[in-house]
């Protein structure tokens, strides 16, 4: 593999969890409250307490995946989730 083609594939996963990563913990931490049983004070103080960590852990998964597919992979699964489950919550 030439160093150039390396390059690049880091250049994706550093992507991956820099930009990816954060947007897609963002967008899980917004759904929370649809899936959380409680009252909806609740679910939204959950949701507030829930993003750091979220937006802590995201990208450290992205760096621990093992390729770069793999990475986004992870972002678009958890995004499409999310995304998923508040347009199921939309009235």
């Amino acid at each position: 593999m030439s160093a150039r083609t390396r390059r690049q594939r880091g250049v994706s996963w550093l992507l991956a969890a820099v930009l990816g990563a954060p947007l897609a913990a963002l967008l899980v931490s917004v759904a929370l409250p649809a899936v959380v049983p409680a009252s909806s004070d609740v679910r939204y103080l959950v949701a507030c307490i829930v993003v750091i960590p979220l937006m802590a852990a995201a990208p450290c998964m992205a760096l621990l995946a093992r390729s770069a597919a793999r990475a986004w992979a992870g972002v678009l699964v958890a995004s499409g989730a999310a995304l998923l489950v508040l347009w199921r919550s939309l009235p």
